[in-house]
């Protein structure tokens, strides 16, 4: 229980900042997707449970602050969660290549499908204008994002699972 509040919370933190200093920190209006990062994050060290978990919550909150279509977000972010957390214990949790493919591919459809919902059903076909001016810049900044965030979200996790891993011993101990 300790754990999925101390991941509500970490949510809500990426979303604040998301929210309140998203605008200072972007470049030429893009700003970084910091909460498509944590369902990553999560799925990828905790498994597809931990990843869709975070990835509903995540998509929801955005959903409420940035996006035209309610639910879209929350279904995509679970789907990443999801895709994360098939490679759970698969790769070394030192590694961040493959950590950053997910991120920059589930950013990468996130973005297209979002494109396809917002302007191509609208009859905005110029897709070579919106793929080098939004979604490629977006996908490239919330990458360099990830890399800054991967070693603070690292330790976050592993924090979150000594907590329950020495509460689960304990338990262990006294049925023994």
């Amino acid at each position: 229980m300790k754990r999925k509040i101390g991941e509500l919370i970490i949510i809500l933190l990426f979303y604040l900042f998301q929210v309140t200093l998203g605008r200072v920190i972007s470049i030429a209006g893009i700003m970084p997707n910091l909460l498509i990062i944590i369902p990553v994050i999560f799925g990828y060290f905790n498994g597809k449970n931990e990843g869709m978990f975070t990835g509903f919550f995540a998509g929801a909150l955005y959903d409420l602050s940035a996006s035209s279509l309610f639910g879209f977000s929350s279904l995509v972010f679970i789907y990443i969660g999801y895709l994360a957390g098939i490679f759970y214990r698969r790769y070394e949790g030192t590694e961040i290549i493959f950590p950053l493919i997910i991120v920059s591919a589930g950013d990468l459809i996130y973005e297209f499908l979002s494109y396809i919902g917002n302007f191509l059903l609208h009859n905005r076909l110029n897709i070579v204008f919106f793929l080098t001016r939004f979604i490629i810049p977006e996908m490239i900044y919330t990458m360099l994002a990830f890399v800054i965030l991967y070693k603070p979200l690292v330790w976050l996790n592993s924090h979150l699972n000594v907590r329950d891993k020495r509460r689960v011993n304990k338990f262990d101990e006294r049925n023994i």
